[in-house]
Parts: C-alpha cells; sequence; structure tokens
C-alpha cells in the first residue's frame, strides 16, 4: 500500500495578522468537523477589500435580485414605520451593514418624516465597519459622526453591548422604538440560521422590531445549480479563506450547488490533489489532512420558500407582522418581534 502524499501547506502572515487567537481556532475546528471556512471570517483583511467593489451595481443575470436587496427596505418604509408606535422616534441597530446600501434609503425616510433618533451598527470587520462610514458620511454629511458604529461579533457576546436595554438619554420617558436589521440575506450565510435568530431574539426587548430580507426559493426562475453541481462561477471573496490559509488555486476546483437535504444553495471547493493544511492554533501546531476529491465549503446559503421562513421564525421566538416581495418577487422583507422564547432548533 501507497503512503498518500500530501502538499504541505501553511497560512503566511497576513492570515496570523487577519485572525485572533480564538478566530484561528475556529477556522481549524470548521475545517475539521464539517470540513467549511467560515464565510463571516471572510469579510476581514484581504477579502473586505473585495466588498468595495460591490458599491458598483452588477451587470450580471442577478441584477434584479441584487437591486430589490439594495432597495426593499425603502420600498416599504411606510409599512414598517406604521409598525413603530407613533410619536416615538426610531432607532436602527444594524448587525453586519456591510456596504450600508440595503440601509441607507431608510433612514432617509426616517429622516424625511423626523422619526429617525439614531443609528448603530455592529461588524465582525474593522475594515467593512470603515467602508460603511464612509458611504453613509457621502449620504448623510450631516449626521454620519453621530452615528455609532462598532466592531464586534454579533453571533457572540458584543450584541448585548448594541441592544443594551438601559439607554441614559431616556430616563425620564420610553427609549425608541428599535428596528435590529439583518440585510442582504446576511442570516441565511449562516451554518445554524435558528441558533442566530435565537441569540438576537433573546437581547432583544418588547416592542423592538427584527428586519430580514431575504432571497427565498419561490418555485420558478430556479437557477441551473438547483439540478447540477458546476463549477462555478463565484465571487473573488469566496475563496479569500482559501488564499489566506496559503492553498493555491490550482490544488482545487470551485463548485457551485444545491444541497437538498439541508435546502442550501454552496459554493465549495474540490481539491484536485492531496493537501495537508499547517496552522499554528495557541503556539500549538495543528494540520488539517483533505484528500484528493474532498471538499470544502467556502460559502453558503439556506434558499427555502415563504412557508419555511415563517415557520423557523416561529419556532425561534418571532411572529412575523410583515411579509412583503420585492420587485422581482424573489426577494422579501420580513418583519418580525419577539413573541417568546423557545428551545427550538
Amino acid at each position: 500500500m501507497t503512503d498518500v502524499e500530501y502538499r504541505a501547506v501553511s497560512p503566511g502572515e497576513e492570515f496570523y495578522r487577519t485572525y485572533t487567537a480564538a478566530q484561528v481556532e475556529s477556522v481549524v475546528a470548521a475545517l475539521s468537523e464539517r470540513a467549511e471556512f467560515p464565510y463571516e471570517l471572510t469579510y476581514l483583511g484581504g477579502g473586505s477589500r473585495l466588498w468595495h467593489a460591490g458599491e458598483t451595481p452588477s451587470n450580471s443575470d442577478n441584477t434584479p435580485v441584487l437591486g430589490d436587496m439594495d432597495t426593499i427596505l425603502t420600498r416599504y418604509a411606510g409599512a414598517l414605520l406604521a409598525l413603530a408606535p407613533a410619536p416615538l422616534p426610531v432607532r436602527i441597530i444594524d448587525l453586519g451593514p456591510g456596504t450600508t446600501r440595503p440601509v441607507r434609503g431608510l433612514l432617509r425616510h426616517l429622516l424625511d418624516q423626523s422619526r429617525l433618533e439614531g443609528y448603530r451598527a455592529i461588524d465582525i470587520s474593522a475594515e467593512l465597519l470603515e467602508l460603511s462610514r464612509q458611504n453613509l458620511s457621502a449620504e448623510f454629511p450631516e449626521l454620519a459622526d453621530g452615528f455609532d458604529l462598532r466592531c464586534g461579533d454579533f453571533t457572540g457576546p458584543d450584541l448585548a453591548q448594541v441592544l443594551a436595554l438601559a439607554d441614559d438619554s431616556h430616563r425620564d420617558g420610553p427609549g425608541p422604538a428599535r428596528f435590529v436589521v439583518l440585510a442582504g440575506g446576511t442570516l441565511y450565510n449562516f451554518a445554524d440560521p435558528g441558533r442566530v435568530l435565537r441569540h438576537v431574539g433573546e437581547a432583544m426587548r418588547e416592542g423592538d422590531v427584527l428586519l430580514l430580507t431575504l432571497r427565498i426559493d419561490t418555485g420558478v426562475d430556479r437557477p441551473p445549480f438547483m439540478d447540477r453541481v458546476s463549477v462555478g462561477p463565484y465571487k473573488p471573496q469566496q475563496l479569500a479563506g482559501m488564499d489566506l490559509l496559503g492553498i493555491d488555486r490550482s490544488c482545487y476546483v470551485p463548485e457551485i450547488g444545491y444541497d437538498r437535504e439541508r435546502s442550501e444553495v454552496f459554493v465549495r471547493v474540490r481539491f484536485a490533489e492531496p493537501v495537508a493544511v499547517e496552522v499554528t492554533v495557541d503556539g500549538r501546531p495543528r494540520t488539517v489532512r483533505f484528500a484528493a476529491g474532498d471538499t470544502v465549503v467556502v460559502w453558503r446559503y439556506l434558499y427555502v420558500d415563504r412557508s419555511v421562513v415563517v415557520d423557523q421564525l416561529a419556532r425561534n421566538g418571532f411572529a412575523v407582522e410583515l411579509f412583503e416581495h420585492g420587485e422581482s418577487g424573489q426577494v422579501v422583507l420580513v418583519a418580525a418581534t419577539p413573541a417568546g422564547r423557545t428551545g427550538a432548533a
């Protein structure tokens, strides 16, 4: 029996500059336990720079869907404002703001109605927060200095700082109504969206409204990768994690497809040769090996219909107040309020 010869690769200095020790541990755990590079970590370092190109509208076949993701909050801004008790002002809490394109129209509408109390955002990427800051400054030059942008992980304890119940500026009266925004399909990029929903719901208070923008499966105009796995297409930032790990792109082939068991669209890389990734975690070497033909998921998106979205929210402690479609019909805006705490998955 011939021993398999692995190509040994290891991350360079940029990998360890980009990620904290805890994040490096998360990368190794995800690679080892579920053959995945955590997509949220591709927003840091070099991956974040690729998002600057996102400010330029795409000319791809996906343009109507991308346009809806950017405009659906604005399209239904009046209906959303009706969910906030008058005359209370509204504070926007933006979880993972990215370029801020999806939320800017809603901010403008609230300003025009004299209902905007403030804007807070939290993102794991300091680089993307700087892009957010630049875009908000260009759109709202008179207000941007008062916007509160914080670097942190909203899927962990950092969220409590942003959704703190106490608000010293409103000690003598009711605080503002709060819209907690997860735009651009961010929720469905996570390996466990239910856990994220429960975490956010537990940090919200009564009267808060969760706003989700999602692409859903309408049963029509399904992409060809719903029927077969194919080579590409993919976005450059989806391979940023592989690049940071030091894995040359000649070692694998990117694939896109649909996992029917998980109801997920995925982008993954399939190794063309055996690769051993050697990473240092807290001063200790760790090696994760992949044989030829093994795959690593670099992006995922839960692709489900309306009934599944509503059921998932209900099982994780939310009641749907508003469910509206964008112009393309494939993008939806969902407004939901905390309806109790459940232990659902």
